[in-house]
């Protein structure tokens, strides 16, 4: 399993009520990797290639300046998975006392993953 990520610091996100988000919507990213994505990644640039970016399981990571702790706002397939959780919490230098898992109806997919 891939997981694709866009990350953005903290210095570069935008207010959004009482949260801090990346600017960058999940359209905006995917058409963008359909641009450049076949540069060295020939199967992900297929895969983004002939699919839109609302099939697949996808979330979005807020940081709540008011609980001054992050919320991974996604679909349940992914806060279900132990194994992607953790690639998450790497990836993005999060830690689970630190992150509240936030199932999101904007964030369900098409797609189900496999086990």
């Amino acid at each position: 399993m891939v997981l694709l990520d866009h990350r953005c610091p903290i210095s570069e996100a935008e207010p959004y009520g009482d949260m801090l988000t990346c600017p960058h919507g999940h359209y905006e990213v995917w058409e963008r990797w359909r641009k450049t994505s076949s540069k060295g990644h020939p199967g992900i640039h297929s895969l983004i290639a002939i699919d839109e970016y609302e099939e697949w399981p996808r979330g979005r990571i807020v940081y709540s300046s008011p609980h001054d702790q992050v919320v991974l706002y996604a679909d349940a397939q992914i806060l279900s998975r132990p194994d992607l959780l953790t690639v998450i919490y790497e990836r993005f230098g999060l830690t689970v006392d630190q992150t509240q898992l936030t199932p999101d109806s904007h964030y369900v997919s098409t797609r189900r993953l496999k086990g």
